[in-house]
């Protein structure tokens, strides 16, 4: 089916004016951790980064979890402890952020573009196989807005090969493949802590690996001694950030046990015959950073129009999502990736956080219930 434009004459019909894109926390002992640290020194090597990595290491179930300045920062930490030199091949999908292939052109690492599956942010392995070659060093698998991917066998397909798998869980802290953490699955995870995700230190993010050979090469990025001999790097997170790690680790549960259940809520009240969740895959449970809807006319255009012009954010039209070698930046690296352009050009994402109640979900649901496609072809716009 083409693509087609809103009826219009559509405005956001409640007393809410819009709703947030994204969700500050704050709560009880932020403030008291923030002054302990400025008491006890907030350097990346200090007391209370260490203790932000110890509790990283339980919350997620990791060996080893270093802190870093940023999701950018992890990644390039994590394909530098790799071994990666300037000129490997990375295969990675380009459903993905922008940062994430920034991080490996920073590098001079060679980003190969590979499809995802049909239905769901998994990279097509079929694809995979024929752009393997002597210079490919690592896959890496993104799962878009908290929607797992089959890590299992991706691993699995990426160690045959003898290549590194990394998951950059940016926008999937939590989510689960087969009954554990996601990033359970990877040689080494990467994520932020950016305002927009689900564990929100303002700026930061972690690299997580049970590799211990792996982790003590990413800490010399982190935890660096420079010196005469070679240039390094250094991307280590600072104490005030750690305090508010520690102090929003304690919520995390709590805050992504609301957003599934509003995932939930809304998917269930949905009735737009033109409109669907987009299925989790078989197997996985969601980080709850997004609800996907799934414009079932195959474009998403006159979706987003209606969407935000009824106050409903959608980071497919904040960021203009689309796969990342339709930029101009990086049009030099195209690809074919049909199954890619046509999740990107069909979906829009419905925030879930917990400032969403039930007001904020009533109005989401009237919205996308009231969203009708007319005949006037996307084309004629």
């Amino acid at each position: 089916m083409g693509c087609y434009v809103s009826s219009g004459g559509s405005r956001a019909m409640t007393t809410l004016e819009h709703i947030k894109e994204s969700f500050y926390p704050s709560g009880a002992g932020e403030e008291a951790l923030m002054l302990d640290a400025l008491k006890k020194g907030i350097r990346g090597d200090s007391e209370v980064v260490s203790t932000y990595e110890q509790q990283l290491k339980r919350h997620f179930g990791a060996s080893e979890a270093i802190a870093t300045s940023s999701g950018y920062g992890s990644l390039v930490v994590a394909l530098s402890a790799m071994g990666l030199k300037p000129g490997d091949n990375v295969l990675l999908t380009p459903t993905c952020p922008l940062c994430t292939v920034y991080a490996l052109t920073f590098l001079r690492l060679e980003p190969v573009f590979c499809d995802i599956s049909p239905d769901d942010f998994t990279i097509d392995l079929a694809m995979a196989e024929q752009l393997i070659n002597d210079r490919t060093k690592a896959i890496i698998d993104i799962p878009m807005w908290g929607y797992p991917v089959d890590a299992q066998r991706v691993g699995e397909f990426a160690h045959s090969k003898g290549l590194f798998y990394l998951l950059d869980i940016a926008l999937a802290h939590k989510a689960t493949w087969r009954g554990q953490l996601l990033w359970k699955w990877a040689d080494m995870a990467t994520f932020s802590t950016h305002h927009s995700k689900t564990l929100v230190t303002g700026e930061g993010g972690a690299v997580l690996t049970d590799n211990r050979e792996l982790a003590h090469r990413a800490r010399a990025f982190t935890q660096c001694h420079f010196n005469e001999a070679q240039p390094v790097l250094n991307f280590s997170l600072s104490g005030l950030q750690a305090a508010l790690g520690i102090a929003r680790l304690q919520r995390l549960e709590q805050d992504v046990q609301h957003r599934l259940d509003t995932m939930q809520t809304i998917s269930q009240r949905l009735r737009n015959p033109f409109l669907h969740p987009l299925p989790v895959l078989a197997g996985g449970e969601p980080a709850g950073t997004r609800l996907l809807i799934r414009s079932l006319t195959g474009c998403n255009k006159s979706l987003l129009a209606f969407q935000i012009q009824s106050g409903i954010p959608s980071d497919i039209a904040l960021y203009n999502c689309k796969a990342l070698y339709q930029y101009p930046v990086l049009h030099e690296r195209h690809a074919s990736c049909p199954n890619a352009e046509r999740m990107l050009s069909s979906i829009t994402t419905i925030p879930v956080h917990p400032e969403i109640g039930m007001p904020e979900i009533d109005t989401i649901v009237n919205v996308l219930n009231r969203f009708q496609p007319s005949d006037i072809k996307e084309e004629q716009l």
